[in-house]
């Protein structure tokens, strides 16, 4: 359970995001119908509690009680000073105020531990858009002003809350813009008549501010990269906007709004919105009189209620708030309240680091600032949950200390490319980086040696036989992970080229990608078979194309040239220590004679293992060991018994641990038509022990001259040159591959830590 809830811990908060607006809706219709405990306070609550007990007991932070403890004492004292007449009243208004500051200290101390996906806010933000929208065309639901019938709020209960979390989220929105531009454009649209239509000045106000620093932000970026022609068409593009919304500007509750408000103050001319009664009501709604009549009653109150706050009830009256934030929590809660409040907010906002690209950066600075100009000049904002907790996350979602990297893979069973991948994964520094594992099939005797630390998850494909089933499923699950993980990831890596699935989860995780090539694919496909299924793998779309050998990408940029400026290599890694340490473990094979082994998949078509089969019968006093297994094993085993190699050839099966008889072994042998960089190659490195392949293998770091011998595709003559080899006094060098792999690890660093 806690494994699951540790591998979920991103989708449970996800969940609860993406439930909000309905909620919310729910909550509305409470209020409206005079229900006071509503299902906004419950929901709030219990989500609260969940997250506080998965941080405590099974992130084990214990810290996280302290804020907690403060705040119920507090609270106590605060129900203490004030009226027992309406104990429920003042627990909710308590709660609603200390709501922000624990949710923001809970998902603080996981912050390394989950990260949400732009997708989900937008959704969130389509979600209250539309259940404005939908009501709104069919005159249905509440009017924003009861008194005048002006303005739309569907079925929410409050213009300002609402106002709040469309401002907050709609900067998300602008993320990555190029990105399935005209249904954006089409919902700017939808919103933009939401907000128009609410009747409300918050909402559009942010809008606008939102809409002027992006586009200061861009006109930036087009200077430096002397796109001036992006400068006049954009102008063109606004004036165009400007336009039409001025156009329809007349027929929106916002127009009909702000009409009343001059009227009713008696607005004749510009000049008179200078005047100080006219800025309060036109600008702050009457709000700054508000707060003038809560400071008398403070100010006449006594000490312990001023300290620990007047409350929200007076007598059988409710105070009327400033409906200004900063000024509220002062008043209700007292001095001590406001200190417990911004005391836990500022120490969260202290620590937090941003780790993102430039446009993320902008976009959450800007968050904050709408964050506390909102709740400096209106109310519902940092102490309404819903604003609250969506406050929260954007406020936490881009503050890892971690980088959050994702390879996609087919399943974890014995492999060249499972081992390599094991062995990678493993080697990454886990204090500077989160990893996740999709697998098609969460399958494979390596799944037990991954770290405890690495998250795996299954992709689920399906099989079904109906391939009408198989291709609805399999897209409806596609878009689930798109919807939970579209960029969500620092970087993403197709580790196995073969798996399409993998490729796509590749493609939806990251805009820094890669994909792993590690076999040479020109002796498997011809020319335009070869170009046909690289063309499904959308090649165009990775930042980088990595081989394995600098063999295998040589030859492919002969047939495939269309992204050789990404085509780097990067060899396989291996774990040094493990292989020395079990190297030592006795082996029940007796060696005889001179001894060759071969490691690896039993398979025809790329291992050769008949030629190899044919060398051996060719030299005398030799023995081979076959550690592996795959289809072609019993063919190997009847040409071993007719060509009365029993004596000679041992079968030694699948061995989870091989190094033992690596190391008891002369020589380990490759007798492939091709490879990309094997494993096993590196494993011998380590044992020191020679290798004899028909393949040129190296990268930039390893080449097989300075470790063995190259031998010829041709039985008789490889037989000649490893007879030659046997006499041969080289001396194979020694090489610290803990060195050479360092060298690896930071230059892969540096491509996880790029900013795209």
């Amino acid at each position: 359970m806690k494994t699951y809830i540790k591998n979920n811990i991103s989708n449970i908060i996800s969940i609860f995001i993406l439930l909000s607006p309905f909620i919310d809706l729910v909550t509305g219709i409470n209020i409206h119908n005079n229900i006071n405990i509503t299902l906004g306070v419950i929901y709030r609550l219990l989500v609260l509690g969940i997250l506080f007990l998965i941080v405590t007991i099974i992130y084990k932070k214990k810290k996280l009680l302290i804020p907690y403890l403060i705040v119920v004492i507090y609270i106590l004292l605060f129900l203490l000073v004030n009226d027992k007449t309406y104990l429920t009243k003042e627990l909710q208004g308590a709660l609603r105020v200390f709501y922000f500051p624990l949710i923001l200290v809970t998902l603080f101390n996981i912050k390394d531990e989950f990260k949400i996906s732009n997708n989900i806010l937008i959704v969130t933000l389509v979600e209250y858009t539309l259940l404005l929208f939908i009501p709104n065309v069919l005159g249905l639901g509440y009017n924003t002003y009861s008194e005048s019938k002006v303005g739309h709020l569907g079925f929410f209960a409050s213009a300002n809350e609402i106002g709040g979390i469309l401002s907050l989220l709609i900067p998300i929105l602008f993320i990555n813009i190029k990105e399935r531009i005209i249904p954006k454009i089409i919902f700017i649209l939808i919103y933009l008549y939401v907000i128009l239509n609410i009747g409300t000045k918050t909402p559009i106000l942010v809008f606008i501010m939102t809409i002027l620093t992006l586009y200061l932000y861009l006109i930036s970026v087009w200077k430096k990269e002397r796109k001036i022609k992006y400068i006049k068409y954009s102008i063109l593009v606004i004036i165009l906007v400007l336009s039409t919304i001025l156009f329809i500007l007349p027929k929106t509750n916002f127009y009909k709004n702000i009409k009343i408000h001059l009227n009713y103050l008696h607005v004749e001319k510009i000049t008179d919105l200078t005047k100080p009664k006219i800025i309060d009501h036109f600008i702050f709604s009457s709000r700054l009189k508000f707060k003038d009549n809560k400071q008398k009653l403070y100010d006449k109150s006594s000490l312990s209620r001023q300290l620990f706050g007047i409350g929200y009830i007076n007598g059988n009256k409710e105070i009327k708030d400033a409906e200004m934030d900063f000024y509220d929590i002062g008043y209700s809660n007292g001095t001590i309240g406001l200190i417990i409040f911004f005391g836990i907010t500022i120490y969260v906002l202290r620590n937090i680091k941003t780790n993102t690209n430039n446009i993320t950066r902008v976009v959450i600075k800007l968050e904050l600032l709408l964050i506390l100009l909102l709740s400096g000049i209106t109310g519902h904002i940092l102490t309404s949950p819903s604003v609250s907790f969506i406050a929260a996350i954007i406020i936490l979602i881009t503050t890892s200390n971690k980088k959050e990297l994702l390879f996609a893979s087919y399943n974890m069973d014995i492999g060249g490319i499972e081992k390599a991948l094991l062995t990678l994964v493993n080697k990454i520094d886990k204090t500077k980086y989160n990893i996740t594992i999709v697998l098609e099939k969460k399958e494979g005797i390596f799944l037990d040696k991954l770290d405890k630390n690495i998250k795996v998850i299954e992709l689920r494909v399906s099989n079904n036989k109906n391939i009408f089933i198989r291709k609805f499923t399999n897209m409806f699950r596609k878009e689930i992970f798109r919807l939970f993980n579209n960029k969500k990831y620092d970087f993403s890596c197709c580790y196995a080229t073969y798996s399409y699935s993998s490729n796509k989860v590749a493609l939806i995780a990251s805009n820094n990608r890669m994909i792993y090539i590690h076999n040479d694919y020109t002796h498997i496909y011809k020319e335009k078979e070869l170009n046909e299924f690289f063309d499904t793998r959308n090649l165009g779309d990775y930042r980088y194309i990595t081989f394995v050998s600098n063999e295998s990408k040589n030859n492919f940029t002969k047939v495939y040239k269309k992204y050789k400026e990404n085509y780097i290599v990067i060899n396989n890694f291996v774990d040094v220590s493990e292989i020395i340490e079990k190297s030592s473990e006795k082996i029940d094979c007796i060696k005889k004679n001179r001894t060759m082994i071969f490691v690896g998949r039993l398979d025809e078509h790329q291992k050769r293992i008949t030629r190899l089969l044919k060398i051996i019968k060719l030299l005398k006093n030799v023995d081979l060991w076959i550690v592996g297994d795959g289809p072609d094993k019993q063919m190997y085993k009847a040409i071993v018994t007719k060509e009365k190699l029993n004596d000679r050839v041992t079968f030694l099966g699948k061995k989870s641990n091989p190094f033992p008889y690596i190391k008891e072994s002369d020589y380990i042998i490759f007798t492939s038509d091709y490879e990309g960089f094997p494993v096993t190659y590196l494993e011998s490195i380590v044992l020191n022990k020679p290798v004899i392949t028909t393949q040129a293998l190296s990268d930039d770091l390893v080449k097989i001259n300075d470790y063995g011998y190259k031998i010829s595709k041709d039985e008789k003559e490889a037989a000649k040159e490893i007879k030659e080899i046997f006499k041969s006094k080289k001396t194979i060098k020694y090489k610290n591959l803990n060195n050479v792999q360092n060298k690896r690890m930071k230059k892969l660093e540096s491509i996880f830590n790029e900013v795209i």
